[in-house]
């Protein structure tokens, strides 16, 4: 199952988290060894030893673990504690949501992570103060062990709950998982281009080929013009499409490369690149999504938006005839990320034009955001190269769409 010659990558990649509108203020996981609780400080072994308890009124959640974009299975969780509860203490409260994980017979598969947040005044008594993390896992049995402690009146709550996590069903990538630990939480951390999560575990995504491949993937980072005014729209497009990135970039080749090129159709520029690389640089590329989904653009940005898609034309062609043909040549395939694209009435939409074959091979993974989302005026563009388009509109989809991606490369 596991490749002797992997070498370990941290893989980082957008987490899109779905705080309540009432939290007092989100949440971010910290790692264990961080000096703000000294974990020696606190009886921890006792409380998980001892029966249940509920010093502090709360309400747990963990919702049904859910296939990702990028490909994991998550169990996010959450706990919430009622401002007027905590007033009832007093007016400074430092929280922990403490997180163990283990298998049905209690062994722990993960250390304790935790999460802080420090409440320094009386809080309205309308809000909640809330946690929200998620577990990466395996299909399994588990029991989360979740205490929530308070450092400033010494009080805590210690439960445990019985999580099953199913495997997913005539998984076409069904060796997929396994590199990773059967249990990971992640570390998250903030950057200029919002907030990304570390993790360590890798797919194991191989291809057996004998001719070398280059792969490119090109993924379009602005948010579909059709949706510019819609933030949740928006917020799937970039949540599906780095997720897949996430996913497409643990690709291993026994003999290739592989590259990756965000554009910004809107600004008409290449946001991102990032040559033959063996790690995604992840913050700058979030970076990068970030800004191009920035609504504020410039006026000559605006007047030659009937040339947006004469951009991608040209930047592609660009990549197609910059490489060398033959029989000797890598096999070169380019893996394009996108939603469906409609365009300016009146844009620049002529198909590229080559001479001969472009010795290439095309993919075009397509996100569907909704069940209006029927047209796409991008593949008019791209047709003369006869991609093999997948429409993706779950994480299942993207998974199918991998597995006959690497069977087809595979008989190379």
């Amino acid at each position: 199952m596991f490749y002797t010659e992997f070498i370990s990558r941290a893989i980082i990649w957008v987490l899109v988290a779905y705080f309540m509108a009432n939290s007092v203020v989100s949440a971010t996981p910290i790692i264990q060894e961080d000096r703000d609780l000294d974990l020696r400080s606190i009886p921890l072994a006792e409380w998980l030893d001892a029966k249940e308890v509920a010093e502090i009124p709360w309400r747990l959640r963990i919702l049904p673990a859910t296939l990702r974009m990028d490909q994991r299975i998550e169990v996010p969780y959450s706990a919430a504690v009622r401002a007027k509860d905590l007033n009832r203490s007093g007016n400074e409260h430092e929280l922990f949501l403490i997180s163990v994980v283990s298998n049905s017979d209690g062994e722990w598969l993960t250390q304790p992570s935790f999460i802080r947040q420090t409440i320094d005044g009386e809080i309205p008594s309308n809000l909640e103060v809330r946690f929200d993390t998620r577990a990466f896992v395996q299909p399994g049995d588990y029991l989360f062990w979740l205490v929530l402690y308070d450092a400033k009146t010494g009080k805590h709550n210690m439960t445990k709950r019985r999580v099953r996590v199913p495997g997913i069903r005539n998984d076409p990538l069904p060796d997929a998982f396994g590199r990773l630990p059967l249990v990971e939480i992640p570390q998250v951390s903030r950057t200029d281009g919002g907030i990304v999560v570390r993790l360590t575990g890798e797919l194991f995504l191989p291809v057996k080929n004998k001719r070398r491949i280059e792969i490119e993937l090109i993924s379009t980072m602005s948010t579909p013009e059709q949706w510019t005014n819609r933030a949740r729209m928006a917020r799937n497009h970039s949540e599906f499409t780095s997720g897949a990135i996430a996913a497409l970039s643990q690709i291993e080749l026994a003999n290739g490369s592989l590259s990756i090129s965000g554009l910004d159709l809107v600004r008409r520029e290449v946001a991102f690149d990032q040559r033959d690389f063996r790690m995604i640089d992840w913050p700058a590329l979030m970076k990068a999504f970030k800004e191009a989904e920035t609504p504020e653009i410039s006026a000559a940005d605006l007047q030659g938006r009937k040339t947006n898609g004469a951009f991608f034309r040209d930047f592609l062609n660009e990549r197609i005839i910059a490489e060398e043909t033959g029989p000797e040549a890598p096999l070169r395939v380019f893996i394009i990320v996108s939603g469906s694209l409609l365009f300016e009435r009146g844009s620049d939409l002529e198909p590229l034009e080559f001479e001969g074959d472009c010795g290439c091979r095309v993919y075009h993974l397509r996100f569907r955001l909704n069940r209006n989302d029927l047209f796409d005026e991008l593949q008019k563009v791209i047709r003369p190269l006869r991609p093999r388009t997948f429409d993706l509109r779950v994480p299942a989809d993207l998974r199918k769409a991998i597995a006959e991606i690497l069977e087809d490369l595979g008989a190379s």
